[in-house]
């Protein structure tokens, strides 16, 4: 993923976790994923794969389309 489309998704993880009022824990545990991935996204250190994507959008009870709408 380019690095400029993953250091936003990474604003846009944390933008949300924090209105949400969730730690990385939280999401990670809402989400399936481990809570390093999640840290490493937050931190655009690691490529992301659609499918955490979409379990980050569900976590957020969001769309896919409204979680990347940014």
């Amino acid at each position: 993923m380019d690095k400029r489309l993953m250091k936003k998704l990474s604003k846009r993880v944390k933008y949300l976790r924090k209105q949400y009022g969730y730690t990385q824990d939280d999401l990670s545990f809402l989400a399936g994923i481990p809570r390093s991935t999640l840290g490493n996204i937050e931190t655009a250190q690691n490529d992301v794969t659609f499918t955490k994507i979409n379990k980050i959008a569900k976590a957020f009870k969001m769309s896919l389309s409204e979680f990347i709408n940014f």
